[in-house]
């Protein structure tokens, strides 16, 4: 029988105190129209490649959250509980998902999505989130949880080799940062970008906070930027 969940990371919840405000922000930032939700639910989606940002103002107070996927959320609660986690909610399902919680994690099985859900695809500057960050004080013992979570083992990071990662089938890859990356635990993750200096210049046009400009971490070039609510993003060029 294969692992019931899900190597992958189909979205990121980001919290946020006033939804309608923060979708306009991430709107103008991505460049993207907003599309009217037929129902009220607290959330707001913004498609990128392989890893999707759900603006959360359900979460406000919480860190964001890391969503994995699964094709049978029975089979999935019950390997989490056997595991005897910290803390594990019960399912919750509608009629488009069932979702428990673990640790702090989501795990999700779709049914199906609202036909007016997503949004168009992000800005080509900001197209990609290469890695969702998994900040932490004990290294070990957080990798082996999601070692354990995932069933696959972490490995030095292709771009940062300093740092541990877990490679992911689709979309976005777990990095884990003990402090030596970023020191607080603010950024959400790294998103990738085919014109580092563009992408800068994009982003300080549409009025993000960008602390120090452009720097280099672990020897790679990159700059980090917030939104209104404190939520931060670190963006790198892309690999070619």
């Amino acid at each position: 029988m294969s692992h019931p969940i899900s190597p992958r990371v189909p979205s990121v919840f980001v919290p946020v105190r006033d939804l309608k405000l923060a979708t306009e922000w991430y709107a103008n930032l991505l460049e993207r129209h907003i599309i009217p939700r037929e129902h009220e639910d607290g959330i707001y989606i913004f498609d990128f490649d392989g890893t999707e940002v759900i603006l959360d103002s359900n979460a406000w107070g919480s860190p964001s959250t890391i969503m994995f996927d699964t094709k049978d959320i029975a089979s999935a609660y019950d390997f989490c509980a056997g595991q005897r986690y910290d803390t594990l909610t019960d399912v919750f399902s509608d009629e488009y998902i069932s979702v428990f919680t673990v640790n702090s994690n989501l795990i999700c099985q779709a049914h199906r999505l609202p036909e007016t859900a997503k949004s168009k695809p992000a800005h080509a500057l900001l197209s990609k989130i290469g890695h969702v960050l998994i900040h932490t004080d004990t290294l070990n013992e957080t990798v082996e949880w999601y070692e354990t979570l995932v069933a696959r083992t972490a490995e030095p990071d292709s771009r940062f080799p300093e740092l541990c990662c877990i490679r992911l089938e689709k979309g976005a890859h777990l990095l884990f940062n003990d402090k030596r990356f970023c020191e607080s635990g603010k950024p959400v993750g790294i998103i990738e970008t085919s014109d580092l200096d563009a992408a800068l210049a994009h982003v300080q046009a549409k009025g993000a906070t960008v602390a120090r400009g452009m720097e280099t971490r672990m020897g790679v070039r990159c700059f980090v930027f917030g939104d209104p609510d404190g939520n931060e993003f670190i963006v790198c060029q892309t690999d070619v």
